[in-house]
């Protein structure tokens, strides 16, 4: 969770006025923020991620200030036309495709609120920019810069500048082999054609994204025109960076100016604080809060958290800030409702009808499972449902079949969801192949499959997978401990058939069918399987399907 560090004396400059230190403590935490520390001269909060806005004082103190009904409504923010603008090369496409850029002019910087900017961006870079790799931000030193600019791609060898904590000039390949930002970020750009550059007219480099800027644009309290420019690979959170942060510099005295981005064949001005109005319903928000409120409550209390609003009838009409990137569904808006009431005003309410809950029957099957199991001498091992092609499909000798991928994986070990057990467990054998024999072990968890017929466009299911592997590991092995699982289960009119497909060895697998279902299979690991996961012991595997069981019990009781 991102800390901020908050001089008090800024912070009453902020917001016109100044309280004790319970007084402060009370407000941060109606403001959602955990309390840290206080002391004589600042304070330290910890936020959620959900809401950046909170990454400088001036966003805090912007929220404060609804709250305390000093200012209530969506704060109003000029933009002007853009003058200039910068250019992308195509050949980026692949390699860091998207550019947003703002120019901030005749902004007056201490070195107090310099230093909330540099935090600022860090914390953004972390929150919203998976640690540069979706965003990274660059903020240049205008006056020091010839437009128009240029989003261009350039070879290691190329080009050379002095980066930022340097002393001399280095090539793109220098700076991510000796860099200390270069060593860091580096594997965000391993493997790419091309280098990202944003150069000025004279191509002057500003910065090699998203590494480091150049010395040449270095921000100092002499500034007063800011460039800034946002490179990236999902261009929704970088706009959202650039309102935030836009935002800010307006609020700190700064006029903020359009950029014209030019893509091949497309003109996009940025920032846009054009946001998504939102409607949601009276009866919705006392529905979730358990409340019964007026639309005048509601009203004001969306206000306070500096949302302008409209009513119609019990209808809402909502029209969030530019820099609230965290408003994404109606209920963002009924947990403002209740921030604005103020939480501790909302009063503890006993039920009026005393309930008890139960397990869900997922559940007690699952454990009944892992009861049997452990019975039979296997041990439970617990993996991630994230996985990647390379595990699912390509050692275990099948071919690739529909499953979830990962939109922005963080790393090439976690791309996609699961789609079955059995990868899992012999992985766990491979990193254990070391280890005593024999090795039996055993996990229910969650697979996941597309399906386009739900909202989610994915179906969770629970699996049972289990491995046997020592010098006797056999079909038969297996074979009995299937048996025994489906007897304890109550199921004894199953059928076997032939199962004659990896990563079984033909004719010593099998597939279990159950009232017309399959269940699941289970058979000898295939040699060619056990060379690929480097292990040397004879492997006997099982897996079913936990959820048709269920399924096809409440289907029969029907």
């Amino acid at each position: 969770m991102p800390i901020l560090t908050v001089k008090k004396e800024r912070f009453w400059r902020l917001l016109g006025k100044e309280f004790n230190d319970e007084e402060l403590v009370n407000l941060l935490h109606d403001l959602a923020l955990d309390v840290e520390e206080v002391s004589e001269e600042y304070f330290k909060a910890e936020y959620a991620p959900n809401r950046p806005d909170y990454s400088s004082p001036i966003g805090l103190a912007r929220a404060a200030k609804g709250l305390l009904e000093l200012e209530v409504g969506a704060p109003h923010y000029e933009l002007q036309s853009s003058k200039t603008y910068i250019d992308v090369d195509p050949r980026l496409e692949n390699v860091r495709p998207y550019v947003v850029s703002a120019i901030v002019r005749d902004i007056k910087l201490d070195m107090d609120q310099l230093e909330e900017i540099i935090a600022m961006q860090e914390d953004l870079h972390w929150i919203l920019g998976r640690d540069r790799r979706k965003v990274a931000i660059g903020l240049h030193n205008f006056d020091v810069v010839k437009p128009p600019f240029h989003y261009i791609a350039a070879k290691g060898d190329e080009v050379k500048f002095i980066p930022l904590g340097y002393w001399r000039e280095m090539t793109l390949e220098e700076i991510l082999e000796r860099h200390e930002k270069g060593v860091q970020y580096a594997h965000i750009l391993k493997g790419k054609p091309y280098y990202p550059l944003i150069v000025d007219s004279r191509y002057e480099v500003l910065s090699f994204p998203p590494i480091i800027n150049s010395t040449l644009t270095e921000l100092s309290e002499e500034t007063r025109n800011i460039f800034i420019e946002i490179t990236g690979t999902d261009l929704d959170s970088m706009n959202k960076t650039l309102n935030i942060l836009t935002t800010a510099f307006s609020d700190m005295g700064g006029k903020v100016e359009c950029v014209e981005v030019r893509y091949n064949g497309k003109r996009v001005e940025t920032p846009n604080y054009d946001v998504r109005t939102w409607r949601i319903q009276l009866d919705y928000v006392n529905e979730v809060l358990g409340l019964n409120l007026k639309v005048d409550d509601v009203v004001k209390a969306l206000k306070i958290m500096r949302h302008d609003v409209e009513a119609m009838d019990e209808t809402l009409i909502v029209h969030p800030p530019p820099y609230r990137a965290d408003i994404m569904h109606p209920i963002d808006l009924v947990e403002d409702v209740a921030i604005g009431l103020r939480y501790g005003s909302l009063k503890p309410k006993q039920p009026e009808t005393l309930t008890y809950g139960k397990l869900h029957a997922d559940t007690i099957l699952a454990e009944v499972v892992r009861e049997v199991m452990i019975g039979l001498g296997y041990t439970e091992v617990m993996n991630f449902t994230l996985t990647n092609e390379k595990e699912e499909y390509e050692k275990m000798g099948v071919e690739p079949h529909p499953h979830v991928k990962i939109l922005n994986p963080v790393s090439a070990e976690y791309t996609i969801l699961r789609t079955w057990i059995l990868p899992s467990l012999m992985r766990n054998l491979s990193y254990n192949r070391r280890s005593l024999y024999p090795q039996r072990i055993f996990e229910v968890g969650d697979v996941i499959y597309p399906a386009e017929d739900v909202p989610e466009k994915a179906v969770r299911r629970l699996r049972l997978g289990a491995a046997s592997s020592h010098k006797d590991s056999s079909y038969s092995e297996i074979k009995s401990v299937m048996e025994e699982l489906l007897r304890n289960l109550m199921i004894d009119d199953y059928e076997l058939k032939p199962y004659d497909l990896m990563p079984f060895i033909e004719g010593r697998a099998a597939e279990v069918f159950w009232k017309g279902k399959s269940l699941g299979f289970m058979g000898e690991i295939h040699p060619e399987i056990l060379v690929k996961w480097g292990l040397t012991m004879p492997t006997a595997a099982l897996e079913i399907d936990l959820t048709t069981i269920q399924e096809t019990r409440v289907e029969q009781e029907n």
